[in-house]
């Protein structure tokens, strides 16, 4: 079974909510970084969009799919 880079998202986003709470996004954000410095922006990029859908989760907005949350 393959996974899309879109349930991937979802996936890091919900496990990051369950495991830092409110600080979930913070967490994605910090991940980004991380890629960014490395001069990966592939990573970066992926990373921001946990982290949208991290404040997506938080607010309450469950979006049906990753677009809705960017």
């Amino acid at each position: 079974m393959e996974v899309s880079l879109d349930q991937a998202i979802d996936t890091h986003a919900r496990v990051l909510k369950y495991w830092h709470g409110d600080r979930a996004s913070v967490e994605a954000r910090t991940k980004a970084l991380e890629y960014k410095a490395a001069g990966d922006l592939e990573g970066l990029h992926a990373w921001e969009r946990v982290a949208k859908m991290c404040e997506a989760i938080r607010a309450g907005d469950q979006p049906a799919s990753i677009s809705e949350a960017e």
